[in-house]
């Protein structure tokens, strides 16, 4: 009797992904994204040496500390915000999205500069002189890049998302394979590609933007909307980094680059699960809204219960070489430079385990619009990290790093889950008791 249930619900998920062209093409969209950063980690890897590789690694995570607060500032509300508006009103409300998105961009492009000019200076060892140009433009075109094809994903446009994403990741990866056979790589040169690529990707994107209009009151409304959606979410980000990416910038500091890229090298195999949570933050925060908005909480939970069970199959699955021959993959995948790492993939598999569970109950809070939750659980591992990161680095250096990572994971589990439960108590009517006397 169970197992024909089992059975059913299977089935059903199943035929959920196949019969849906949003799901199929997200898939699709981002195996081929994380399929390039797959190859590019490795391709990066293996020719620029692991301490080089490790000074990369710090490097872009500037970078992508830039997009996190783009994320959650513009994408992460117009994702689930987006979906409800009504037709007439769409035009107005993403050509408010727009301009904030290019607000943002202008912001970044000052300070980031401003910040490599300022360390250059001061800190002229680092060699940033030659690479600050290229890697500020990295900073706005992957930026726009990075928000067309979101923005494409969440009016439906899924072929104009996925152009967008050919042009600027295989783009890239074409031209590292060809710049590495003819005069080699080196940090600045990776850098141009990306720049290149992701300028190309985001000119073409802007010309398939569609119809949009600009109007005052409604760029200050959504502006107060997203900015109620947002505001955790920002905190949050400013958090995150103070979790798993301080433990990460202190290994680099205390135990070497060569750390960070033994590091980095292992979350690239274990990154092939990217092209699933990736896939899903492409369309499930949309299906939720819509499905939370028209239909209420519990079917909103059944949608997202069957595809976490479908997600955490192939979650499994993709992550079962990382559990069963680590040493063989990382020697298999890079070279005999990085043997002796095979633990810190094993790690890792664990870790990306719990970070599923995580995206899906993030997914349910941001459907809610209850993202307190999400900044008190980074609040928690960010003061936890600062905390724990000298004695565990001091006392077991990178097998410290390692611990620390799934501990944070973990914490920050448990306060999504609890937040997210006291979120559903609101939701749940008041049972009514028969007076019987």
């Amino acid at each position: 009797m169970g197992d024909n249930h089992s059975n059913k619900i299977i089935d059903r998920v199943i035929r959920f992904f196949v019969r849906s062209e949003h799901v199929n093409w997200a898939l699709v969209d981002q195996a081929l994204v994380s399929g390039v950063n797959f190859l590019t980690g490795i391709l990066l890897a293996r020719f620029l040496g692991l301490e080089e590789f490790g000074r990369f690694t710090l490097v872009w995570m500037a970078v992508l500390f830039f997009n996190s607060f783009q994320s959650a500032l513009i994408i992460s509300p117009m994702m689930s915000i987006g979906p409800m508006q009504k037709e007439e009103d769409e035009a107005s409300y993403y050509g408010a999205v727009m301009v904030q998105q290019f607000v943002f961009i202008l912001a970044g492009f000052i300070l980031f500069g401003a910040g490599c000019v300022f360390l250059d200076r001061w800190f002229p060892e680092w060699g940033l002189n030659s690479i600050s140009l290229p890697l500020t433009l990295v900073l706005v075109a992957f930026q726009l890049q990075e928000f067309l094809r979101r923005y494409f994903f969440t009016v439906k446009r899924l072929k104009a998302a996925f152009i967008n994403d050919v042009i600027s990741y295989l783009g890239q990866l074409s031209l590292l394979v060809i710049l590495f056979f003819s005069t080699g790589l080196n940090m600045a040169m990776v850098l141009w590609v990306i720049a290149i690529t992701s300028g190309l990707a985001a000119a073409v994107g802007m010309s398939l933007l569609g119809d949009i209009s600009i109007e005052e009151k409604v760029l200050r409304q959504v502006i107060q909307r997203h900015w109620l959606f947002s505001k955790w979410l920002v905190a949050s980000t400013l958090m995150q980094w103070l979790s798993g990416n301080y433990l990460v910038i202190s290994a680099g500091a205390w135990i070497g680059v060569t750390a960070v890229g033994a590091l980095k090298a292992a979350q690239n195999i274990v990154g092939v699960s990217h092209i699933l949570f990736n896939a899903l933050s492409n369309f499930v925060p949309i299906q939720l809204g819509k499905i939370y908005a028209a239909h209420g909480l519990i079917k909103m939970e059944r949608y997202l219960f069957r595809v976490s069970l479908l997600g955490s199959i192939a979650t499994l699955v993709l992550l079962a070489p990382a559990f069963l021959f680590p040493e063989f993959l990382l020697e298999l995948i890079y070279s005999r430079e990085y043997q002796g790492f095979g633990w810190v993939l094993f790690s890792y598999g664990a870790i990306y385990l719990f970070l599923f569970i995580n995206q899906q109950l993030t997914f349910a809070l941001r459907a809610l619009e209850e993202t307190r939750p999400v900044f008190l659980g980074y609040l928690f591992t960010g003061l936890i990290s600062v905390l724990i990161a000298y004695p565990l680095l001091s006392t077991f250096k990178l097998a410290g790093v390692m611990a620390g990572l799934l501990l944070l994971v973990i914490i920050n589990l448990v306060t999504l889950l609890a937040g997210y439960q006291a979120k559903r108590k609101e939701h749940s009517p008041v049972p009514h008791i028969e007076n019987t006397t």
